[in-house]
C-alpha cells in the first residue's frame, strides 16, 4: 500500500519514528494523546494520531525528558524508565538505537548498564524486556522503529510500542510477532526489516521498576536533561582504544 508522508525536518533531532502498515481489523482508531493500553502493569501507550504526524510537544516524567510525544524512541524510554530506573541518551532515529546506543544509565545514581545486541537471526531465543528494532524502511518507516518484547511465547513475542498503529490494544500488549528457529538461529518474521533485539546485562538485578523513593530521589535531581556519563565513558574508551590502536600500527611501521 502506497503512503504518502509530510517531512518535518527539526533543527534537533530527536527520537523520530513513523508508524508502518497496521494489520488491525474490527478494532477502534483512539484520537491523538488518548491512551491506547497498558503494559508491564503500569506504563501507558499513546495514540499518536496518524502516521505523517510529528508533535512538536516534549514528553516528561518525574521532571525527566522521554522524547516527543508519541513517537516510538518515546515509549521505549518511558519503559525503560519506568520498568528499569533507566534512560537513554538521544538518538537519530530509533534504527540508530542498534549502533549509537551501547549502555543504558540509571537516572537516580547515573550507574551505566551495558546492552547486550542479538542481530535478527540469532542463537539465542528472543527476550522478554529486551528493545526490538527495526531498520529503516525508505517509504513507510525512514527513521526506522522500536518497540518493547514484553511477553515471549513458544512461536510468538509480545510488542508494546507507540506510533505503530492508533488502535485500543485488545489486551496488555500491541501485537504478536512470530518468530521461528532456523538452522540454529532465531528469526522474528514481520512485514518491515528487524535489526534485532538488545538486552540490559543486570546479573545482579540491580534494574528495578520505579518506587515512591528512587522516585523521590529523581524529583530532587530537579534535572529534565540527565548528563549521560555512559555515553561520554564509552567515547573515551574508544578514543583510547583509537590511540592504543595508532601506538601499535606506529611501532610495527616505524611512523
Amino acid at each position: 500500500m502506497k503512503r504518502n508522508f509530510v517531512l518535518i525536518v527539526f533543527i534537533i533531532h530527536y527520537n523520530y519514528c513513523i508508524n508502518a502498515d497496521s494489520t488491525s481489523a474490527n478494532r477502534t482508531l483512539a484520537p491523538y494523546n488518548a491512551i491506547v493500553g497498558y503494559a508491564s502493569n503500569n506504563v501507558e501507550a499513546y495514540s499518536n494520531g496518524n502516521d505523517s504526524f510529528i508533535s512538536d510537544e516534549y514528553s516528561y516524567l518525574y521532571g525527566v525528558f522521554m522524547g516527543i510525544k508519541w513517537q516510538c524512541v518515546e515509549y521505549a524510554r518511558r519503559w525503560l524508565f519506568q520498568r528499569k530506573g533507566c534512560s537513554f541518551a538521544s538518538v537519530e532515529g530509533a534504527a540508530d538505537m542498534w549502533t549509537q546506543l551501547d549502555e543504558v544509565q540509571r537516572v537516580e545514581d547515573k550507574r551505566c548498564f551495558p546492552l547486550r545486541k542479538y542481530p535478527n537471526g540469532s542463537p539465542s531465543r528472543p527476550a522478554n524486556e529486551s528493545l526490538l528494532i527495526y531498520n529503516r524502511s525508505a517509504t513507510s518507516m525512514p527513521y526506522g522503529h522500536v518497540a518493547v518484547i514484553v511477553d515471549v511465547l513458544s512461536d510468538v513475542i509480545r510488542v508494546a510500542e507507540e506510533n505503530w498503529d492508533f488502535y485500543y490494544w485488545m489486551g496488555n500488549y500491541s501485537r504478536e510477532i512470530p518468530y521461528e528457529l532456523i538452522s540454529g538461529g532465531y528469526f522474528i518474521r514481520d512485514n518491515y526489516p528487524i535489526i534485532g533485539w538488545m538486552s540490559i546485562i543486570d546479573v545482579q538485578n540491580q534494574t528495578k521498576p520505579l518506587d515512591q523513593m528512587s522516585i523521590g530521589n529523581i524529583l530532587k535531581l530537579n534535572g529534565s536533561s540527565p548528563d549521560f556519563v555512559c555515553e561520554k565513558s564509552n567515547a573515551h574508551q574508544h578514543k583510547g582504544l583509537f590511540i592504543l590502536s595508532y601506538l601499535c600500527i606506529s611501532l610495527v611501521f616505524n611512523l
